[in-house]
């Protein structure tokens, strides 16, 4: 599998996929890229979704109170 370099200062990689559905689908920001992949820890296949850092701050905090 080809190797990504993402900017982590511009960029954030979300794994979770109920995560990534908030963001995207009740908030409305959508992913800057989105690429299969693999678990480091069990070499099960994953789905990475890239968004924008800024663009997710908000939306973060309100991810984080509702867990």
């Amino acid at each position: 599998m080809e190797k990504r370099i993402i900017n982590l200062d511009k960029y954030i990689c979300i794994l979770n996929p109920k995560q990534a559905a908030f963001y995207w689908g009740e908030k409305g920001i959508e992913p800057k890229d989105i690429y299969p992949s693999v678990d480091n820890r069990n070499e099960q296949p994953i789905i990475v979704f890239v968004f924008n850092r800024i663009d997710t701050q908000e939306a973060y905090k309100e991810w984080v109170e509702r867990r």
